[in-house]
């Protein structure tokens, strides 16, 4: 699993640091903030820089991120700041890729009742009578769009409204999980996205005499025994799953019950607005870095820790001198703000890749 680094900021971006959003082996975008298409630029030209430094290397067969290669956008709630780029997203479908979208749409991936607190407001300003309120969370989503865009967009979008403690099917081996947050009252949602990687034990392969070409994949395929010469040969023969799981928290502060739902992550993404106890504007829903440090002790499989959704009040410097003066950890502690892209595969091997200057 390979995690792109796009923004840590919280609310406000800056010059340098764009708000919250991160993308996981090219394909999943979560979050969406309103400076997506400016920020995902400048994190494409740093990919590209450390490209040329990683010959041969997984990030490299992955090949430079873009826009088109997204399957799904996940939000964590519709906070302006989590979703307010979509409509950039959507003119530029309509711009370039509207043929190969309307073939394979792009799915936006919202927690259900997220729409509730816009029609809520739309039913105080407008006459209610007129407006069929309250729709179902994708119908709504899909008219405010349209109405960001001013043009049709069901034929290119696909929008999935998730339940607390739903799982679906993503792609091939990729499993995303829900769970209600505290974020806010309603709609606010914690994920953990689940990577199986099959892997081919290629000694066992070879004593068996199986050939290298595509009866690995027929076995890998396959639910019952295949007949190899002499041999029924079955998945668990020659293969093992591997697995890697990322939660990420949405806004939501340091939570008992949600590290429940984190128990079994090798890679963590929270929230971290501040950076002490002490600073307690909000503290009731938003967490610092020391409770989040003290929670994330716990998680037993935990790999990596990246802290994200920084307050604005700080300089680049402080967050950097904060985290440098944690304690050493067991787990990697990422640096969002000086880090970029971070992977993690089948056999716990992570590498940190540091932005360009």
């Amino acid at each position: 699993m390979i995690i792109g680094l796009i923004g840590a900021r919280g609310t406000v971006p800056t010059s340098e640091i764009a708000t919250v959003s991160f993308l996981i082996d090219n394909k999943y975008l979560f979050e969406c903030p309103s400076e997506i298409v400016q920020a995902f630029h400048k994190f494409q030209q740093q990919w590209t820089r450390k490209l040329n430094l990683q010959k041969k290397s997984r990030i490299t067969a992955l090949g430079k991120p873009t826009l088109g290669k997204i399957s799904h956008i996940i939000l964590s709630h519709l906070h302006f700041d989590h979703w307010g780029g979509l409509a950039h997203i959507v003119h530029r479908i309509m711009l370039l890729e509207k043929e190969k979208r309307t073939n394979e749409p792009l799915s936006i991936v919202i927690p259900k009742d997220s729409t509730s607190p816009f029609q809520q407001r739309m039913a105080q300003i407008f006459d209610e009578s007129n407006l069929n309120l309250p729709l179902p969370d994708d119908e709504f989503f899909y008219r405010l769009l349209e109405i960001e865009v001013g043009i049709s967009v069901r034929d290119v979008l696909r929008i999935i409204v998730v339940d607390d403690g739903e799982s679906i099917s993503l792609d091939s081996g990729y499993v995303l999980s829900t769970k209600k947050n505290l974020h806010i009252s309603s709609g606010s949602f914690s994920y953990k996205l689940e990577f199986m990687v099959p892997k081919l034990n290629v000694e066992r392969a070879k004593k068996l005499g199986i050939p290298f070409n595509r009866t690995l994949k027929r076995i890998e395929k396959s639910k019952g025994p295949i007949k190899i010469g002499d041999l029924q040969v079955t998945r668990s023969d020659i293969f093992s799953d591997n697995k890697t799981v990322l939660c990420y928290s949405g806004d939501t502060h340091v939570d008992s019950k949600l590290f429940s739902f984190f128990d079994n992550c090798h890679v963590l993404i929270h929230e971290s607005t501040y950076l002490t106890q002490e600073e307690g504007y909000h503290l009731d829903s938003h967490s610092d870095i020391i409770s989040l440090i003290e929670e994330a002790e716990k998680l037993s499989n935990l790999k990596i820790l990246i802290p994200i959704h920084f307050s604005i009040r700080y300089t680049e410097e402080e967050i950097s001198n904060c985290l440098s003066a944690c304690p050493k950890k067991a787990y990697h502690l990422v640096n969002p703000i000086e880090d970029i892209i971070v992977q993690i595969d089948s056999e716990d091997n992570i590498t940190v890749l540091k932005r360009s200057n």
